[in-house]
């Protein structure tokens, strides 16, 4: 009987405590040692366990659950229930001090399940077992202390690790430093590790960055194997490569971008047609070509998975001789694609397409600004780009027909501003801004939504292996904490109907025209599930898609990569195995996961430039929005981008509780309240570039707390930590140098 079969009938077997020697009987075609074999792995797994007589039986039954780990700075901890794709998340799990078990940030444990409930209503837990390790490596700083050495963690989540004398490495106290964990320690040792690496002067913004890197295992150089394959490549279509291709170089092709996009894999082009209706053209960089399956460059971009972004910075997912060579759309030199062509008519409707490997050659690098100039009227430019106008102008009128046509289906269009942290040549910050889409923005996003539809639909319907971008229904409960902030503007939100999106774009549309709604999209955008990949098709919440994938961006993003292979096979009629699917599933896996960690990287170095910035205007009073609540604070956002805290004992005038339930701190005596979209004037009294913190204080003059200079000390740590959701606009298609505040990846 094959593992994962027999597993599935212990598991059903086993919802009753059974002996060994019972579910022999029971499974009489496995043997004993294949039996020993799966139980084992079924109990390592915490999906079972066996009690003092020898029973087994599944974790539920004995009141105990398995998830993951999240340590505060203080004594408590938390951890999060697993659950299964597509569930709701269940609350968390409160643990007491000295109810570990042992266990470390980030780690898989096994928990049983008490009676009782915290102050504020958590369930209790306490740690059984440590089911697996984080096993992330960590950063502090170098500490001697006597004759040894010790790494003090950065976040106060981790204990000390002692290291020994001859596992330094280049590093020398006072450096910040990476270190891997050898021993988690035990009531007799010390937890223990060695360095890996050195990572600057502890107390520097350069060491905080590479800190943030190493800790969510991004890393900036390839593997030699991988750059020694690029390199060979070369920077010319080889005319062999052509054959057998697609050749639209005849065609008015153009590329649209940002200013300082460095890598163009997508191209667009219009024409009409006899009949009437257009052609639209969506070109993307044929990646497929010049990274196959299994070889060293495809092996680190699965390890990647994705191109990471932060302010004059790019860390690629493909060697630059790919990404911003080769595998680059620019003008005037052939280069290799994968084209879909859609006819559709002026009103959106599609009739037809042709989805093939080809060979263009892009007439013109255009950029969002001139673009929206030249849609704007700007003489200059259109007298420029004489020969474009016509088709920009058709352009834009099908892109908002096709907008109109994704409302009217029950889309949500979160309007999320956007900022964008501008940088000098020596990368340091010297300007924040909020960037407006403009038209042409929006005419980009429009035609890869609709090319990322269509290539899903082809694949799915057909039943073939790919790799899908799913987005969940949300979960009623926070749409009820959203229907609260809802309500006193006039809008009736039902959170039992997540279906009804009309309810949800009445209040994106009124927020829109009124400053006093705009925390509203932010709220509703908390509340939504996050997307993710998926080896299915269970389609798009958010964009209300049937079907929905990546296609668009294979310099970038490796989901698109694996499609492209996918497509290719299906085009070619190429037979599909079991190991296509495997594949799928594993990349579907993986790249989930490393675009959280490319997130949680852009946000936090975000941070690092935007409190750097800020230092210059330390003591400084500014007009701002509360924008979180918590037990021991308010989080205040200017209208620059920038958030910081005020924490609740600068809340001078008055005793504050926290109403969880409303999201909000209240006075006792006065009854103000502070709850996210309260205008407040505040005060900047510290902003560190090495933390990312940044403490204000209220302006009013009711804070007993004289302004200072120096920094605050840490923030204590919320009961949870705050999740950040969302995506990215353009069918998920983001530039270098676009920064979104709350990033919207679709």
């Amino acid at each position: 009987m094959p593992d994962n079969e027999l597993e599935k009938r212990l598991l059903a077997l086993l919802q009753q405590p059974l002996r060994r020697d019972e579910l022999q009987r029971a499974v009489p075609a496995a043997s004993k040692h294949e039996l020993r074999q799966a139980l084992d792995r079924l109990c390592a797994d915490g999906r079972v366990m066996k009690n003092k007589k020898n029973r087994y039986a599944v974790c539920a039954h004995y009141g105990c659950v398995t998830g993951t780990y999240l340590a505060t700075e203080r004594a408590f901890a938390f951890v999060t229930p697993d659950v299964a794709a597509g569930e709701p998340q269940p609350d968390d799990l409160f643990i007491p001090p000295g109810a570990s078990g042992g266990a470390w940030h980030g780690d898989r444990v096994l928990v049983k399940l008490t009676e009782r409930k915290n102050g504020r209503g958590r369930r209790e837990a306490s740690v059984v077992r440590v089911l697996t390790r984080s096993g992330r490596e960590l950063t502090g700083e170098l500490v001697q202390r006597g004759k040894g050495y010790v790494v003090q963690p950065t976040s106060k989540k981790y204990p000390a690790i002692a290291v020994d004398p001859h596992a330094l490495g280049d590093a020398r106290p006072g450096d910040r430093v990476a270190v891997s964990v050898t021993h988690h320690g035990d009531e007799r040792i010390p937890p223990q590790g060695v360095v890996r690496a050195a990572l600057g002067e502890e107390g520097t913004m350069a060491a905080a960055i590479a800190s943030i890197l190493r800790e969510n295992g991004v890393y900036e150089l390839f593997p030699d194997d991988a750059l020694r394959q690029a390199d060979a490549i070369g920077q010319t279509v080889a005319p062999s490569a052509i054959e057998g291709r697609l050749d639209l170089r005849d065609r008015l092709i153009v590329t649209i971008d940002g200013d300082d996009a460095r890598d163009f894999d997508d191209a667009v082009s219009l024409e009409p047609l006899e009949n009437g209706h257009l052609l639209l053209g969506v070109h993307i960089a044929d990646v497929s070509h010049y990274v196959p399956a299994g070889s060293p460059l495809d092996n680190e971009a699965f390890r990647r998975s994705t191109s990471v972004y932060y302010p004059g910075h790019v860390i690629p997912m493909l060697p630059f001789a790919l990404s911003h060579g080769i595998c680059s759309l620019d003008p005037a030199v052939d280069r290799l694609a994968f084209s879909a062509l859609i006819e559709v008519d002026d009103r959106g409707h599609r009739y037809g397409v042709q989805l093939a490997k080809s060979v263009i050659c892009s007439k013109a690098r255009l950029t969002y600004r001139k673009v929206n100039g030249i849609l704007a009227g700007d003489a200059a430019l259109r007298e420029e780009y004489a020969a474009l106008v016509e088709m920009l102008t058709r352009m834009n009128d099908l892109a908002h027909a096709l907008y109109a046509r994704r409302v009217a289906r029950g889309a949500l269009e979160l309007e999320i501003a956007e900022t964008q942290i501008a940088v000098d040549d020596d990368g340091r910050p010297v300007e924040l801004l909020y960037r407006d889409r403009g038209e042409s923005e929006r005419l980009i996003e429009e035609f890869m939504l609709l090319t990322n539809e269509i290539v899903a639909e082809t694949l799915c319907k057909r039943g073939d292996p790919a790799v899908y971008r799913v987005h969940e229904d949300p979960d009623p409960e926070k749409l009820r904490v959203f229907a609260q902030f809802a309500r006193p503007f006039g809008y009736r939100i039902d959170p039992a109907k997540p279906q009804d999106t009309a309810q949800f774009q009445a209040v994106l549309r009124g927020a829109k025209d009124d400053p006093r709604q705009r925390i509203l999209p932010m709220l509703l955008l908390r509340s939504l599930a996050r997307a993710r990949y998926a080896d299915e098709c269970i389609g798009h919440y958010g964009l209300k898609a049937k079907y929905y994938l990546h296609f668009t961006s294979p310099i970038r993003r490796y989901p698109d990569l694996m499609v492209h292979r996918m497509l290719q096979k299906a085009l070619t009629g190429e037979a599909f195995t079991a190991a296509d699917q495997a594949l799928c599933t594993e990349a579907a896996a993986q790249a989930t996961g490393r675009e959280q960690a490319a997130d949680e990287c852009e946000r936090s170095i975000d941070k690092l430039f935007i409190a750097a910035y800020m230092q210059q205007f330390i003591g400084e009073d500014f007009d701002a929005e509360v924008s979180g609540v918590q037990a021991f604070g308010v989080f205040v956002a200017l209208d620059n981008g920038c958030e910081g805290l005020i924490r609740i004992e600068l809340l001078g005038g008055d005793f504050y509780r926290y109403d969880e339930e409303h999201m909000a701190l209240v006075g006792q005596h006065t009854g103000k309240r502070y709850t996210i979209g309260t205008p407040i004037r505040v005060r900047l009294l510290a902003a560190s570039d090495t933390t990312g913190q940044i403490d204000f204080a209220p302006a009013d003059g009711t804070s007993p707390v004289a302004i200072a200079a120096a920094p605050v000390a840490p923030a204590p740590s919320d009961e949870r930590p705050r999740r950040h959701r969302g995506g990215k606009g353009r069918g998920g298609s983001r530039k270098k140098g676009k920064k979104p505040a709350v990033r919207k990846r679709r």
